[in-house]
């Protein structure tokens, strides 16, 4: 083999995995549902995801401060959109009087790796080089978000459990 193609294949490896991973389906994200709580140094966090008609996930979410007002409230939807497994999402201020996306932008991530408790999703438009990331190991739940405000990247990690509904 030459010098050129073993250094391609090191790389590869070094990248992290195949060029092209198989598409995400919704049936891959039914491990999602539930409702998953967290209280961390006076925030609380809950975000509850259903299984809806056609295998679709709606979701909410919310975090508050028990000890000053303010907070977020979240709407969210996993649909295949016939290019594939997408999550839409808006936010609106603790008293649903201002959404933070356009009436009609909501921030779009697209599914790009699906296993059996885990999914990362990719940013859109606005939202390129940004990335989710749900992992589950039994009744835990790690969500990581890593975004870009002002051009810096910002990386936000909240453990939670899942409750009883």
């Amino acid at each position: 083999m030459n010098r050129f193609v073993t250094n391609f294949l090191v790389v590869a490896a070094l990248a992290g995995g195949p060029v092209s991973a198989a598409p995400c389906k919704l049936s891959d994200l039914q491990w999602m549902a539930g409702v998953w709580r967290n209280a961390d140094g006076g925030a609380q966090t809950e975000e509850r995801w259903s299984v809806a008609p056609g295998g679709r996930l709606m979701g909410s979410s919310w975090t508050l401060h028990a000890d000053r007002p303010g907070g977020v409230i979240e709407a969210l939807t996993i649909q295949d959109d016939g290019a594939g497994v997408a999550m839409r999402l808006r936010h609106f201020d603790a008293t649903l009087g201002h959404a933070r996306e356009e009436q009609d932008a909501p921030m779009v991530f697209v599914a790009s790796d699906c296993g059996a408790n885990s999914a990362v999703f990719d940013g859109q438009g606005p939202q390129v080089g940004e990335h989710m990331t749900y992992r589950r190991s039994g009744d835990d739940l790690l969500w990581t978000g890593d975004f870009l405000h002002g051009g810096q990247p910002v990386h936000v990690e909240v453990h939670s459990q899942k409750t009883a509904q």
